[in-house]
């Protein structure tokens, strides 16, 4: 199974670090990028429900992570979604995201938010754009600074007897 990792310490959608954030795990499953997780309580918009724009983050999330799955940096350009049911709070949830089309400067997406018994709660689409000149450059050392201060931090914990 590949390893799961956060591409930001503190993404609100899947920082490890962001005590505020919805800690989701991503990890690529063939062509696409599928978490398991929880929508948290303080993501609630009606009692008991998950907000919509909680929920947009999620998808959302599902996509880029699909597209790092290929080793592309990209970023959204363009988001739609609908729900097919309302998404609870506290329950089992799994997202997935996945390319449909790479038309070069674009990458078109998909993501589905699923309860635990294979129920379709929402969906979306997506049109990606690739970064490209410096800020893709700033995108990478900022990503490369993020892991080594990871190391860094994992390596001083360990040499103290922290885990």
């Amino acid at each position: 199974m590949p390893e799961k990792r956060s591409l930001a310490k503190l993404c609100f959608a899947c920082g490890e670090e962001n005590p505020r954030g919805l800690g989701m795990r991503f990890e690529m499953q063939d062509e696409r990028a599928v978490a398991e997780f929880s929508a948290p309580e303080f993501l609630q918009g009606y009692p008991g429900q998950a907000h919509g724009g909680g929920v947009a983050t999620m998808l959302d999330e599902a996509m880029g992570w699909a597209v790092n799955g290929r080793g592309i940096w990209a970023m959204t350009a363009k988001f739609s979604m609908r729900f097919r049911s309302s998404v609870p709070l506290s329950v089992p949830l799994t997202v997935s995201g996945w390319v449909t089309r790479d038309r070069g400067r674009f990458l078109e997406l998909r993501a589905e938010l699923r309860q635990q018994d294979g129920r379709l709660l929402a969906e979306a689409e997506g049109l990606f754009a690739r970064v490209q000149g410096e800020q893709a450059e700033t995108l990478r050392r900022n990503y490369e600074a993020s892991v080594a201060g990871r190391q860094t931090e994992t390596m001083t914990s360990l040499s103290e007897g922290r885990p």
